[in-house]
């Protein structure tokens, strides 16, 4: 870094390999862009903080007294007048206005992903993508890590700003990523040690155009890779011809998971893990990590309780149809599955055919996908009982009429049209599981 206050920061070609940022504007003022402002203002960066709703009022305070300059309800163009680079929100599309006036202005436009790439002082990063079972892939890399003894930081799309611990991390420390494809977009030097893509499926079509476009954003992870690095991948992803590093595969066979009860889905997502792990250290095994407990994921088939002998499991976190597909296929048992929320384009013909072949006493639609769901389940030729409710409530009540049964929230769909995120849709549909267990009583596991 320079004596001068400010950032050097590596790009692509296009602007001249490097850019000196005194002045940055952060679109997005998440998690991520809050630990963006502090970053790059304990740095003696002039930043412009810009958000399209109204920020918290002790947040707003926050970001004043640090220096910051601060647009609500943005963005608009006053975010560009200063601006050396752009640092942007993952979920802000590369087609929004700003964006747009910024790249005719040659103004750089990265994500926090990339800014903090460029100061992590390990050069071993592990990079998890793909379209389900990220979470629970990167959870299990580094408690395999950690068991061996390794310093390992998890951070990422799981929830944890990479910048946020930038500070925090040592040549020596592992650090494993989950990545999502909104973040891959605005990459220019991002190169993980280790890349890992754990499956492709349908999903965001209401950001990429095609399935095409999508899958390209996902197999950024591997650009800037070269024959020193490794990359893991399913046997059953699609070609990669552009990958440059060493390739392994892995599969759900592998002989040190032959005795582990796990699920289809987990069975993989472990010999994922496992395989990337292991290009680190050959010795790593499953052995020596509480497996249940990683499994026990927030929102991801995680058991909520049992009223009038029906089990209620949120999958909040199944945002897409293949998600729930592979959630579907953990129970044996009769199902109520709770379906719809904001659609993202994705086909529900595959979930229709699915549903058709199970057990189901009920199927609940919730939320704006909630037609098009049901004309998929007709026309896949679903006969069972079906209704459409008006919330989380209303679906865990009728649900509790069907004794013996699995209550499961898996909506193949984002909760956007009737939630802030998955999370806080997972917690109404828990505390209407309690209230309603408050007349009925709520049995343990």
């Amino acid at each position: 870094m320079s004596k001068k206050k400010g950032l050097h920061l590596t790009l692509s070609a296009e602007f001249g390999k490097d850019v000196f940022a005194r002045h940055a504007t952060v679109l997005g003022l998440g998690r991520s862009g809050q630990a963006l402002v502090k970053f790059l203002i304990a740095r003696g960066v002039n930043v412009f903080a810009s958000d399209q709703g109204l920020l918290r009022p002790e947040l707003k305070a926050e970001l004043l007294s640090l220096g910051a300059v601060i647009e609500e309800n943005g963005h608009t163009e006053h975010a560009l007048q200063n601006a050396d680079v752009v640092i942007v929100s993952p979920g802000i599309e590369s087609t929004t206005p700003i964006l747009k006036t910024a790249r005719s202005r040659r103004i750089p436009i990265i994500g926090e992903l990339e800014l903090a790439y460029q100061f992590c002082p390990s050069d071993t990063i592990i990079a998890i993508t793909g379209t389900n079972g990220k979470t629970t892939t990167t959870r299990l890399t580094g408690e395999l890590l950690k068991s061996y003894g390794a310093d390992v930081l998890v951070a990422g799309n799981i929830g944890i700003p990479l910048i946020e611990h930038i500070d925090q991390i040592r040549p020596e420390t592992i650090v494993v990523l989950e990545v999502s494809s909104f973040q891959l977009e605005t990459i220019h030097t991002f190169k993980p040690r280790v890349s890992l893509f754990t499956n492709f499926a349908p999903n965001h079509l209401d950001r990429y155009k095609t399935l095409a476009e999508y899958f390209d954003a996902k197999c950024r992870l591997f650009e800037n890779q070269t024959e020193d690095d490794f990359a893991v991948v399913s046997r059953q992803l699609p070609l990669l011809p552009t990958a440059l590093p060493t390739m392994f595969f892995y599969e759900k066979t592998l002989p040190q998971l032959q005795s582990l009860n796990l699920s289809p889905h987990n069975r993989l997502n472990l010999a994922a893990a496992l395989t990337a792990t292991r290009t680190i250290d050959s010795a790593i095994t499953p052995n020596k990590i509480d497996l249940q407990q990683i499994f026990n994921i927030p929102h991801r088939i995680q058991y909520v309780g049992e009223v009038n002998r029906v089990r209620f499991y949120d999958d909040s976190k199944a945002t897409n149809v293949a998600a729930t597909l592979a959630a579907l296929e953990t129970f044996d048992a009769p199902l109520i599955p709770i379906l719809g929320g904001h659609d993202k384009g994705c086909d529900y013909a595959p979930l229709a055919q699915a549903i058709v072949k199970k057990e189901i006493k009920h199927v609940l639609l919730l939320g704006e996908a909630s037609r098009k769901i049901a004309r998929a389940l007709e026309q896949g030729g679903y006969h069972q009982p079906l209704s459409v409710v008006r919330d989380l409530r209303e679906a865990v009540s009728l649900a509790t009429h069907h004794p013996g049964s699995v209550c499961l929230l898996s909506p193949a769909c984002s909760s956007f049209d009737m939630f802030k995120n998955y999370e806080e849709r997972g917690e109404v549909f828990r505390q209407a599981v309690q209230e309603i267990s408050q007349r009925v009583p709520l049995r343990s596991k």
